[in-house]
């Protein structure tokens, strides 16, 4: 039985997005299509019903935003990942991190405020669900004491 594969339209309203970094095209676009609904730009990608034309659109969509995407150092970088890192305060993957699955919310444990530089089977770095986030965009951020202890959530500390 054949699959039927349907065209999925670009529409300039975000959904799905709201953990991407500035100016991702996640804020602002998302696919819509007949017989699969709404989704975000990632779930289109993965869609089987979606024809590859549409695929192909969002591919470049979000290769045009990798090439222009600011700095680690700009200003609301460096924002967007302490807000990453306050979001995701204290959870680790339960797993080695290597499963797609280790970062499903039901295998993520929440372990307390962890500096860095202390070690621990929970407290490591690389299983840090906000770092782990971050370097999905980011691949070489290497997270630092000050980023842990500056990370928040919501509005900026006083």
């Amino acid at each position: 039985m054949k699959t039927t594969l349907f065209k999925g339209k670009i529409l300039q309203e975000g959904l799905g997005g709201f953990l991407c970094p500035p100016d991702h095209p996640m804020h602002t676009c998302h696919v819509k299509a007949a017989r699969c609904g709404d989704m975000s730009l990632d779930a289109a990608l993965e869609c089987k019903r979606l024809h590859s034309e549409t695929k192909a659109t969002v591919r470049s969509i979000l290769a045009k935003w990798e090439q222009e995407k600011r700095p680690l150092d700009a200003a609301e970088t460096r924002e967007w990942i302490l807000q990453v890192l306050g979001y995701f305060r204290g959870c680790y993957c339960r797993g080695d991190g290597s499963r797609p699955e280790d970062w499903h919310a039901a295998n993520v444990v929440i372990n307390g405020i962890v500096r860095p530089n202390k070690v621990g089977r929970e407290a490591t770095i690389d299983r840090h669900a906000g770092v782990h986030l971050i370097r999905q965009y980011y691949p070489d951020y290497q997270p630092t004491a000050d980023d842990f202890d500056a990370a928040h959530w919501g509005e900026k500390p006083i």
